[in-house]
């Protein structure tokens, strides 16, 4: 509250105070009335200043209260003005004008508090709330009436109209604000009892206030008179500061469900008192009586619908409870074990491993407390969920499920840990040996083919990882991890085998994660470079060049074959790939800006840009920014990519668009003839490891002068890679082999230094090395 404010309300409540005080020591009646509406007009006033100030500085969430409060203290302070009009008039019937802005204000307010209450509740919570509010606001009504209205006749419908909508309004609000608090679990503070103080005031204040009317007692100038402003200045100081926040305690909210599973049986209790009472009462209010009665049935109806309610509820609670007493073994199930398998899931797994080390730890005193773990992964069982979809895949996982489970005979605890891998925990092995023996029997087992309705037979074999407590890992988390580490090294060997955990493995994946990670931020820190290996002719002229992606880490150089695969894996490989193509279309436009004269030149694509939507479109973008030819590039793309059948659209749609498409590493996948004369490519690259040994290997030899008959018949020309010796390259061009690509000639250099040395200037003839 700033100061000002501060000031105002002093001066204005001591203005009140005043007024009240000299009207209880004025000896004339009429100066005692004047002093009595003024000490109420100010101290409705200073209600309505404090409702206002509060419905200013509340929240969002809580201004619509507030501004039932500010219309509830205004419609009494704009009654008082109406009323202070009635006396100088020496006008004062019963029931008179300013009484209808006196009644409008309970309802108002009653209302607003539903309104947000409900605003708060689920429907579920809603319907009973409705019941609890309506029955309890009911029997205090009827219970007012009961103990309040006069015994004889009232006059008039109008009187008697009047006298019980004011206990109707002022009660039936403070009876809806204080039920709220509990309804939705809001933390009870000063201001709300505050408010319920005013509330109640009002309605007693003015309760006794219309029965003094009606007996013609009313005097000015005695302390009843006080009551209204006290009641007043209650309700606008909560409403100052007035917040309507629910609870987070779930404690404090149980407490406020029990209270209200009370409210029904205090509101029939009171109903029943209400009945007692009016049935021993005098006569003479038989409009009343009936009123009173109604009240008091509809009491008990909204008690019995609440409890029909309840009861209904409990019903489904008990058939949800025998439902889940009756499948707990299923939802067990459910939680603890594979759907498509039937064994224990990961869940399971884990918890059983975790028991296991634990006793394990525990058995110091024991000769063999070993646990092993054997983490199993199918080879290439990706290719046939691509291949055959998802269902010939499942099948297969069943399939695997039970063979392993017969291969152990009973040993050990088999588990599915993911989509293709399995594991299996032995407590207690003998020896390491016995380990080695179960595990090869697994990869032979696991070899053999598999008979699938629907696809035939089929081949593919698994690899397995081994860690053991306490030989390899201090806790069940470590035998996991190590588990994967020796899988991996298994599958980076060549798969279709086993192998222990090491030490030696978990270095290596610490250097793949911290490569994985620098590698995320490599492209945008510039730590990627271009080179270019150049490609030649049998004179031994420039007629191609291969872009070739190098990065450095901390000065050292990282090996292609060590980031490419984990930039593939996770994802980087699209942007890196569009980076490097990009890179070399603007490295030959500037090398054409600056006179040379710049043959065609190659670049890697993988299989995951291939599938990029729209990556034709994208390279053509890029070519078009750089001011280059689609045939000015060759995209080299590998044997094993292109078997792909999915992919030969896209290779279509690359070679339309202008590009050349070269088969790289050829000779390491399986291509037949009728799949390598239907790919649109124009060129063969001989892998590396054919050329390496075609000296002594004659083998290679065959292998590769195959290569170039096959080039010649299918109208393709032929590069080979790996040139390093003056003999490899005789026997290539013996074998008809055109391009060459190696060592011999010069390794992949900077840009810079490949046009020196390397290419042809446009004003001049093309120089040899």
């Amino acid at each position: 509250m700033s100061f000002a404010e501060r000031i105002l309300s002093a001066v204005w409540l001591s203005a009140a105070t005043l007024l009240f005080a000299a009207s209880l020591w004025v000896p004339d009646v009429s100066v005692r009335v004047f002093l009595d509406n003024a000490s109420w007009t100010l101290a409705f006033g200073l209600s309505a200043f404090w409702a206002w100030r509060g419905w200013v500085q509340a929240p969002p969430t809580d201004r619509a209260l507030h501004a039932g409060l500010l219309a509830f203290a205004l419609l009494v302070a704009v009654g008082q003005m109406v009323w202070n009009v009635q006396v100088a008039l020496d006008w004062n019937p019963f029931p008179a004008p300013a009484d209808l802005f006196f009644l409008a204000g309970g309802p108002l307010w009653a209302a607003t508090v539903i309104r947000a209450t409900f605003a708060r509740l689920s429907r579920d919570r809603a319907y009973p709330a409705a019941l609890d509010f309506g029955g309890a606001v009911l029997a205090l009504l009827a219970f007012t009436l009961v103990i309040y209205l006069p015994s004889g006749g009232v006059g008039s419908a109008a009187v008697g109209t009047v006298l019980v909508l004011y206990p109707a309004g002022f009660l039936t609000a403070a009876g809806v604000t204080a039920l709220a608090i509990p309804t939705v679990g809001v933390r009870v503070a000063r201001s709300h009892l505050l408010v319920l103080m005013g509330l109640l005031g009002y309605g007693l204040s003015w309760m006794q206030w219309n029965l003094m009317v009606i007996s013609s007692t009313v005097e000015p100038g005695v302390w009843f008179n006080a009551s209204f402003s006290l009641s007043a200045l209650a309700l606008g100081w909560g409403a100052r500061w007035l917040r309507f926040e629910m609870s987070v305690d779930a404690d404090y909210r149980r407490q406020c469900d029990r209270a209200m599973n009370y409210v029904p049986l205090v509101s029939m209790t009171l109903a029943a008192i209400t009945l007692v009472l009016l049935f021993v009462a005098p006569d003479g209010r038989a409009g009343v009586q009936a009123l009173i009665l109604v009240c008091c049935l509809l009491v008990l109806l909204l008690a019995a619908l609440r409890q029909t309610i309840v009861v209904s509820l409990l019903n489904r609670l008990r058939t949800a409870e025998a439902a889940v007493l009756r499948n707990e073994e299923q939802l067990y199930r459910v939680a603890h074990f594979d759907a498509l398998t039937g064994l224990p899931n990961r869940r399971y797994f884990e918890d059983a491993l975790e028991r296991a080390v634990a006793e394990a730890a525990r058995d110091t005193q024991g000769t063999n407390r070993r646990v092993a773990l054997l983490l199993i992964d199918l080879d290439h069982f990706k290719s046939v969920n691509e291949t055959y979809g998802h269902r010939v895949g499942d099948a297969l996982l069943s399939e695997v499920a039970q063979r392993i489970t017969q291969l152990l005979a009973g040993q050990g605890l088999v588990s599915r840990l993911a989509n293709d891998q399995f594991t299996v925990m032995l407590l207690r092995p003998a020896s390491r040996t016995e380990l080695a023996q179960l595990a090869a029997s697994l990869v032979e087992g696991l070899g053999r083919p598999w008979e699938l309705s629907e696809v035939g037979a089929q081949y593919m074999g698994a690899s397995l990882g081994i860690s053991l407590y306490p030989d390899d890992s201090a806790n069940s988390v470590e035998l996991v991890r190590h588990a994967h580490s020796a899988l991996h090294a298994t599958k980076s060997a060549g798969r279709g085998s086993y192998r222990f955990y090491i030490e030696e493995f978990t270095q290596i994946t610490r250097s793949r994660l911290e490569l994985r990670r620098r590698l995320h931020s490599a492209l945008q820190g510039g730590e990627f470079t271009l080179v270019y290996q150049p490609q030649l002719n049998q004179q031994r002229h420039t007629v191609g060049a291969e872009a070739l992606l190098r990065w450095s880490v901390d000065g050292k150089a990282v090996p292609p074959d060590e980031f490419i695969p984990l930039a593939e894996e996770s994802g980087l490989i699209v942007p890196m790939g569009l980076w490097v193509f990009d890179t070399a279309c603007r490295q030959v436009a500037q090398w054409r800006a600056e006179g040379w004269q710049v043959p065609v030149v190659s670049v890697n694509v993988s299989t995951i840009q291939l599938r990029e939507p729209g990556f034709t479109k994208t390279l053509l973008g890029v070519t078009e920014r750089a001011g280059v030819e689609p045939a000015d590039l060759v995209l080299e793309i590998t044997e094993s990519q292109l078997l792909d059948e999915s992919l030969y659209a896209i290779a279509l749609d690359l070679k339309n668009a202008g590009f050349a498409l070269s088969i790289d590493d050829f000779g390491t996948g399986h291509s037949s003839l009728i799949k390598l004369k239907r790919l649109p490519v124009g060129e063969l690259k001989i892998d590396k490891v054919f050329v390496r040994d075609i000296v002594v290997d004659v083998n290679d030899r065959e292998i590769c002068a195959t290569i170039n008959a096959l080039a010649r018949t299918l109208g393709l020309s032929v590069v080979a890679e790996g040139v390093e010796t003056e003999e490899q390259l005789q026997l290539l061009i013996k074998m008809g082999c055109e391009r060459f690509q190696g060592w011999l000639f010069a390794p992949a250099l900077p840009p810079e230094q490949l046009a020196r040395q390397w290419l042809q200037r446009q004003s001049t003839s093309r120089t040899t090395v």
